[in-house]
């Protein structure tokens, strides 16, 4: 087992010679091992991409590796660790759908030291804009693996999470009375004074619901505050959405996610890195998007 403070070239670099396109017949044989090790489980088979590139696009292939090494850059400090990375492809996954690819990157985030309890906290975040089909396709191919991954409830993660970073479930508290659906008098106000506190602004749906469907709006709310538990540092929560966003070309959804970032404490070469982890997918549709939406808020960074 690794001790989670991988470089990004040494935990997924797999030894390459990437000063060339092509892959040598022994590359191929330790790329395809690293993807059985840590990408695979059991007789599933989590990844095929990567022996169809092998066969059939090496020089993608190998320019993707090259670009994901580019991601230990540092950008205003150190870089963003790999595990932040893959574990905000866990709960993107699992919102799209993608459930054998959620459970590949939950076997990685083993392997880098995550507990379970991160890795659940993570699928109860995913869930909330998975729904069903996202749940689904992640049961289809993960149940068997997370019943049996047995782990002492005192383990302590070993992701070498960046300095500062620190669970904190109180942050992402309203105050709001969680044993109760009704939106009781005063509790509209909670929630407006947490979004200020916590975004910069009060997003208009909160307005909407909460005259028109006040116990929908806290229902839904205390899905949210629930499902954060404190086993995962909260700086990396604004990242999971950001993250969505930037793949799904959400732009407000996006914005908001930076604000809560900044007010958390993640620095601005941790967001950057985070949005080029979703450029990953998209390439420079995701990253135009992603500036249109938040790009005067890494320029004006204090």
């Amino acid at each position: 087992m690794t001790t989670g403070k991988e470089t990004h070239a040494g935990f997924l670099g797999m030894g390459l010679d990437l000063s060339t396109d092509t892959f040598t017949g022994e590359e191929k044989a330790r790329t395809l091992e690293w993807y059985g090790r840590l990408h695979d489980h059991g007789d599933l088979d989590l990844a095929p991409f990567s022996r169809f590139m092998l066969e059939h696009d090496p020089v993608g292939f190998k320019r993707l590796r090259r670009h994901l090494i580019t991601l230990d850059d540092e950008i205003d400090g150190p870089a963003l660790p790999v595990a932040a990375g893959v574990l905000m492809f866990v709960h993107t996954y699992i919102v799209l759908g993608m459930g054998k690819g959620a459970l590949y990157e939950i076997i990685a985030m083993r392997e880098l030291g995550a507990t379970r309890a991160e890795i659940m906290e993570t699928v109860r975040l995913g869930a909330l804009y998975g729904g069903p089909r996202g749940v689904n396709a992640l049961a289809e191919v993960a149940d068997g693996y997370l019943r049996d991954w047995q782990e002492d409830p005192e383990t302590e993660s070993r992701v070498a999470w960046p300095a500062g970073w620190a669970p904190d479930p109180a942050w992402f508290r309203s105050g709001i009375d969680l044993g109760s659906d009704e939106l009781a008098p005063g509790e509209l106000g909670l929630l407006r004074d947490w979004y200020v506190r916590t975004v910069g602004e009060v997003p208009s749906h909160v307005e909407v619901l909460g005259r028109l469907a006040p116990r929908s709006l806290k229902t839904q709310r205390a899905r949210f505050e629930t499902a954060i538990t404190g086993a995962l540092p909260a700086q990396i929560i604004p990242l999971f959405t950001l993250h969505l966003s930037a793949v799904r070309l959400w732009a407000a959804p996006l914005r908001r996610a930076v604000q809560t970032a900044r007010f958390l404490g993640v620095r601005r070469g941790e967001v950057v890195a985070a949005l080029l982890w979703a450029g990953v997918y998209g390439a420079d549709v995701v990253m135009e998007t992603a500036m249109d939406a938040a790009g005067d808020l890494l320029e004006d960074w204090d």
